[in-house]
């Protein structure tokens, strides 16, 4: 079954809050002007033909502000947890102009809760936290009651794509996968796995893993 409930003892994010600097303060008090309600997503005039894509945890921003500001005629809505964060892609809008790119701020679980149905055409996770010990399992964001979820949320025929330099993670996910049986993974070689989409831009994130010798692992996989 879809998620219908989140465990609010269970945490998928991890790290303090880092203080933000007196010009991010300010950025968040002005949130409002780049949230999206829910409710607009119900509306059936918000689309207007449209392409509506979603990352989940979009860190600094860097990756959907460079499609947003490439693709004006999409729609695109980011979720993050951290402050610092929606600051930072705030100020990402501000000084690239971009009208087509809208935050969520919180948990990624709970505002998937309240999102309709068959709405996105893809949805990104990037490098989550990997959680890599056994016993933190349960605290990884993907589960297969997430993956349901996420599945509810894509159109027919649309894509989800998720990204991590953790072996162990990416094991996990195509485990998980496989057993729900409502993706088809597209994969036909191990280029399918070790090269990303052709219009993906990498981030500061993923370039630190390379040069730390952590090979990223790209998954693309289509809804059926």
């Amino acid at each position: 079954m879809p998620l219908n409930n989140i465990d609010k003892n269970i945490i998928t994010v991890r790290g303090r809050e880092r203080s933000l600097t007196s010009k991010q303060k300010e950025l968040f008090t002005n949130l409002k002007e780049y949230e999206i309600n829910v409710l607009s997503l119900k509306d059936s005039n918000f689309l207007k033909g449209k392409k509506l894509f979603f990352e989940i945890g979009f860190g600094s921003g860097e990756i959907i502000c460079k499609q947003a500001k490439l693709n004006p005629n999409n729609i695109y809505i980011g979720v993050e947890y951290y402050k610092k964060g929606i600051t930072q892609l705030i100020e990402k809008i501000i000084e690239n102009k971009i009208s087509n790119l809208k935050i969520f701020h919180g948990d990624a679980r709970r505002i998937l809760m309240d999102i309709p149905s068959n709405i996105f055409d893809e949805i990104w996770l990037f490098f989550p936290d990997p959680w890599p010990k056994n016993r933190h399992e349960k605290r990884r964001f993907v589960q297969s009651s997430m993956i349901q979820t996420l599945n509810s949320k894509i159109k027919k025929g649309g894509r989800l794509l998720i990204s991590s330099d953790d072996k162990n993670y990416i094991a996990w996910t195509l485990s998980l996968f496989f057993m729900e049986n409502s993706f088809d993974w597209i994969a036909d070689g191990p280029n399918d796995w070790q090269a990303p989409t052709n219009d993906y831009f990498g981030s500061r994130y993923e370039n630190k893993g390379i040069k730390n010798d952590r090979e990223p692992y790209f998954l693309k996989f289509k809804k059926l």
